[in-house]
Parts: C-alpha cells; sequence; structure tokens
C-alpha cells in the first residue's frame, strides 16, 4: 500500500492542489476566482516537477506529519472565520488558500526535508510579501495608479478614441461613448501586481531549470515578466474598449472572463516560443559535444 502511495504520491499531489482552486466556489469566497488561488498552487507544483528526483527519494510522511498537514488544511478555514470575526470581512481570501496549500504540502511531502522548509517558506514570504505590495500600492496610490492608468489610457487613445481620459481622482478612467459618464476604477485587483510577482518566480524557476547560459535565462525571464504586465494592459485596454462600446455592463461580464484567457494564450504563446529555443539550444549542444569527442578519437 505504502509503495503505491509513494509511486503516485506527485500525482495525487498535482491533483488535489489542482482541486483545491474549487474553494473559490464557496459562497464565502465568491470575490475571488479559482485562476486567482491556481497561481499559488503553481508554486509548489513547479517546485516538485522541477526538483523530481529529489523529490521522489523523500519518504512518505510520519505520523506527527501527517498530523501537522491535516490540522494545516481545515485550518485555513478557521483562520477565515477568525479574520472574519475581527475585520467583517468574511471572503475567503489568498492568504486562507496559502495555508491551505501549505497543509497539502505538509501532507504530501514531510516536513521535516531542508527542500519541502524551502517551498512552505518561499510559499509564505511570497504571499506576505504581496501582502506589503498591496499596502505600499494603498500609501503610495497615486503614484502607482497614476504610471498604470497613464499606459492603459495612452493606449486606449491610440486605439479606441482619443476621448478616452484620465480622471481627478488617482485610478479613475473617463471612458465616454456608450459608458458615457461613469468612470472605472483601477484598483489594486486590477493592476495585476501580486499574479506578477508570483508568475516571476515561477517563470524563473522554471527557465532556470533548464539549466540555459545565464545572459539566455535573465533574457528570456525579462521576456515573461515583460509580457505578462503588457497581457494585463492589454487586458484593461479591452475592457476599456467593452465599455466605450458596449456599456458597462457588457464590460463587467467581460471582465470576469478575460484575464483567464488572455494569460492562459500568453502563457502558452510563451512557452511553445521558449521550448523551441530551449529544444534547439540542446540539440547544438549535444552536436557540439559529439564533435569534440569525435576530434579527440581522431
Amino acid at each position: 500500500m505504502s509503495d503505491r502511495l509513494l509511486k503516485n504520491r506527485e500525482l495525487l499531489f498535482y491533483s488535489t492542489l489542482a482541486v483545491s482552486c474549487a474553494v473559490a466556489f464557496l459562497p464565502f469566497a465568491r470575490e475571488t476566482g479559482p485562476s486567482n488561488f491556481l497561481i499559488y498552487a503553481l508554486l509548489p507544483m513547479i517546485l516538485v516537477f522541477v526538483n523530481r528526483s529529489k523529490f521522489e527519494s523523500i519518504p512518505l510522511p510520519r505520523n506527527l506529519d501527517l498530523v501537522i498537514g491535516v490540522a494545516l488544511i481545515p485550518s485555513s478555514f478557521a483562520f477565515n472565520w477568525l479574520f472574519g470575526s475581527v475585520t467583517g470581512d468574511w471572503a475567503y481570501g489568498l492568504t486562507d488558500y496559502t495555508i491551505l496549500v501549505v497543509g497539502i504540502f505538509a501532507f504530501y511531502y514531510p516536513i521535516s526535508e531542508k527542500i519541502v522548509q524551502l517551498g512552505l517558506v518561499l510559499l509564505i514570504l511570497l504571499r506576505l510579501l504581496t501582502i506589503g505590495l498591496s499596502h505600499v500600492y494603498s500609501s503610495g496610490f497615486v503614484v502607482v495608479s497614476d504610471f498604470i492608468v497613464g499606459i492603459v489610457v495612452a493606449f486606449s487613445k491610440i486605439l479606441i478614441s482619443s476621448d478616452i481620459t484620465s480622471g481627478m481622482i488617482p485610478g479613475e478612467i473617463f471612458v465616454g461613448g456608450a459608458a458615457g459618464s461613469t468612470p472605472i476604477f483601477i484598483g489594486w485587483a486590477c493592476v495585476g501586481l501580486e499574479e506578477l510577482v508570483l508568475i516571476s518566480v515561477i517563470l524563473y524557476i522554471l527557465i532556470d531549470s533548464f539549466h540555459l547560459h545565464r545572459t539566455a535565462t535573465i533574457l528570456w525571464f525579462a521576456i515573461g515578466v515583460i509580457g505578462s504586465f503588457l497581457v494585463n494592459i492589454l487586458r484593461m485596454v479591452i475592457l476599456i474598449w467593452v465599455a466605450f462600446s458596449r456599456g458597462i455592463g457588457d464590460m463587467l461580464w467581460v471582465h470576469t472572463h478575460i484575464g483567464d484567457v488572455l494569460f492562459l494564450v500568453w502563457i502558452a504563446i510563451f512557452w511553445w516560443i521558449f521550448l523551441g529555443f530551449a529544444s534547439r539550444g540542446r540539440r547544438i549542444d549535444k552536436a557540439s559535444s559529439l564533435e569534440e569527442r569525435d576530434s579527440l578519437v581522431e
């Protein structure tokens, strides 16, 4: 039984994390979509994937590890209840889900292992970092929002209408058209900085696992991060176009779905191009090593 679990542990681990994103469909998690949860679940998935040999050699969790893992999973909901009792905000959020992911990680891999501890610490630190960024964004709202609004308005003027302008209030955009005089606000959730931070870490771990030249790794990492940022700008421009041409009601519907679609399309295109480059580089390296071996034989 234990041998079978050990053999299928990785697949079960991935499946459990993927299924855990369905917590977004619970009534008290309605403000957070499954894609927001998935980006947190991806980090431990990627860590296990790129370090497969190391994680395969790790034994199954012992009784104490299982107790900790099992205890952490419901503590995610307990933390949500406690936080809601104090603040009045009962919506299940990303901090709650991070605790759930940590519990799932500890359930499948013993936390006494250093590589598991590293993954758990990285996950927690990233969540704390994104919380800090949200506070920085709020305290420095004028600077950050004006920067984002400036980019979005500039593209919108070129692609949609020259009548689109930024408002007097930070984060405000006046669209006009079918939207009338109703302004659109770009808040923390719309900026995509939290997702960008997590995507950046995931991209670097994946790209670095190919052991490319350091310059190539940095170049592809930069392309991935900048591309992800521009895709989010494109998302906001599309939303403004929908509001301008169809009205706020249609924009809100598109807002619910378009982010996930654009993100998946961008990631698919990026990895298709990157994997082609990486596989070509490996073929060249292999051919060079064969030529070098043949020359030594001669």
